[in-house]
């Protein structure tokens, strides 16, 4: 004769359904919180990014040279006119037009960034090379591909160079920069229309995307 169940057994078993059932609506009011503040942050972040794009228009860009990252939905890219920010084939130095127009704007460009307004809220500013994917002459398709990407590199230290130089005496924005500027070579990556096209710098802002951001920015 099979004995009966105890209390003990039924008390045992009534616990380990309230546990479960507990952890399941923790689970559920978890996923419900993160969908929301997904929701959320990506709102603020769209918010950011254009009374960011609005107030670089004046600064020597349009709204056709700030471009939404296709790769990152909280940055855009700056895309300097004019093909100023290109460089000759196989040099990283920067042509005297480049240095010129990064002499003129960028202080204008650090006046945003690192206004009370922007400076919270912005993450990184990423100055991007590339470059074309003209082989080199007597080496492997590899070899070609690693010192485009030295190039991309060298091209894109060659911007923040000059962008910190153009920055001197402004100390606030050049500490301002060097907290948030980072070089990225490239490479052959992101081909455009033409070989000229492709040999270019630029640049990557992304921002901070969450409430506290959008308190301090004013987004509502």
């Amino acid at each position: 004769m099979e004995e009966e169940p105890s209390s003990s057994d039924h008390l045992n078993s009534s616990l380990t359904d309230l546990m479960t059932s507990l952890m399941v609506i923790f689970i559920l009011l978890l996923l419900v919180f993160v969908h929301r503040t997904a929701g959320k942050d990506a709102a603020v972040a769209d918010v950011l990014l254009k009374k960011l794009r609005h107030d670089l228009t004046p600064q020597g860009f349009s709204e056709k040279t700030i471009r939404p990252d296709p790769r990152d939905r909280n940055a855009i890219l700056v895309i300097v006119p004019d093909r100023l920010m290109n460089f000759e084939n196989g040099k990283s130095a920067l042509r005297p037009e480049g240095e010129q127009f990064l002499k003129t704007y960028i202080p204008e460009f650090a006046e945003v960034l690192c206004s009370d307004r922007f400076q919270p809220s912005i993450e990184s500013i990423v100055v991007e090379g590339h470059t074309d994917t003209h082989p080199y002459a007597g080496r492997s398709a590899e070899e070609s591909q690693n010192l485009n990407l030295k190039l991309s590199q060298d091209r894109s230290m060659e911007v923040v160079k000059n962008a910190l130089a153009d920055l001197a005496g402004m100390e606030a924005k050049r500490a301002c920069f060097l907290e948030k500027l980072s070089a990225s070579g490239r490479g052959e990556q992101e081909q455009e229309a033409t070989p000229d096209e492709s040999r270019r710098v630029i640049l990557k802002i992304r921002v901070k995307a969450s409430e506290v951001e959008s308190i301090k920015v004013g987004v509502q």
